[in-house]
């Protein structure tokens, strides 16, 4: 029978992490071609997430439970908890039921198709302003950094096989995107129509900060920005160089040459940049840090 690994990174919600788990467990029951596993991921809560994950792993074998040393974000926690899997699919949902259990199904079926990674779709759907432009830039953002289709969009629901699974744990950076990782380990990627749901309890843990800083990971899996803005620091500097020398051969004063100048320290302050960027991603600086592993066996179906 194929094994499916649920990963939820879970964020202060304790108050309904249980009925997620419980739920899920109810629509897998109803597929009787699956086994199932849940890895439950406690990305920093200040709440009692950890605790309700740990009675889920005593009350189920099935269940294992990580609890992160603090926040480090959701694709992060999401990373953490794929380390644990041992499933042929590996599907991944919310844990507020925004991403509904009742929707699993449609993403099994459409995987089975022949595709490596399969996204869910929601329907449109009104937003505040800011929450839509920043969908928008994603999406566009996406598009031209890292060559995402036009027409595919993430969801926080997908499936995926294991062989991408065991290429994406391989990266060890802290700035993660985990589109960025499925798009750079295959090409066969594809969306389904999936239901959306109210949020059941709570409201999203992603601030503006945490938002610009997932976009920010764009730029790990794409050489356009850094070659952009090597070019521009070196043809600044070659500018600012050779309108010094022009300056000095016609005499053309001083303010020239302190513009000349001027260009030139900019090229080199840009590069400079570019050095720094590439000296913090080798700090080593870690993905995620676990305090815990709670599990208290398999069973074997």
């Amino acid at each position: 029978m194929t094994k499916i690994s649920v990963v939820i990174p879970c964020y202060c919600s304790e108050k309904v992490i249980c009925d997620v788990v419980e739920e899920t467990i109810n629509e897998f029951n109803k597929l009787s071609s699956y086994t199932y596993e849940f890895v439950l991921v406690n990305d920093g809560s200040d709440d009692n997430t950890f605790t309700e994950i740990s009675k889920l792993a005593k009350k189920y074998p099935f269940v294992k439970g990580i609890d992160l040393s603090k926040n480090f974000g959701q694709h992060n926690a999401i990373i953490a908890g794929m380390t644990l899997c041992t499933g042929d699919y590996i599907l991944g949902m919310d844990d507020d039921f925004q991403t509904h259990p009742t929707q699993i199904h449609k993403l099994i079926s459409k995987l089975e198709e022949g595709y490596d990674v399969v996204y869910g779709r929601f329907p449109y759907r009104k937003n505040r302003i800011s929450r839509n432009l920043g969908s928008v830039l994603s999406q566009y953002s996406a598009r031209v950094l890292l060559d995402n289709p036009k027409d595919l969009t993430a969801c926080p629901m997908y499936i995926l096989r294991a062989f991408v699974k065991d290429e994406i744990i391989k990266n060890t950076s802290a700035y993660i995107n985990l589109r960025g990782l499925l798009l750079r380990t295959t090409s066969k990627i594809t969306n389904t129509d999936i239901d959306y749901f109210k949020r059941a309890h709570g409201k999203s843990g992603y601030t503006f900060k945490k938002l610009l800083k997932l976009w920010g990971a764009f730029l790990n899996y794409s050489k356009k920005p850094v070659s952009f803005v090597r070019n521009f620091g070196f043809i600044l500097m070659f500018a600012g160089l050779l309108y010094f020398i022009v300056s000095v051969v016609f005499s053309l004063g001083d303010i020239n040459i302190i513009s000349s100048e001027i260009m030139a320290f900019s090229g080199i302050i840009i590069l400079g940049e570019y050095l720094v960027r590439l000296c913090m991603v080798n700090t080593n600086e870690p993905q995620y840090v676990i305090r815990t592993i709670t599990h208290y066996g398999d069973i074997d179906e």
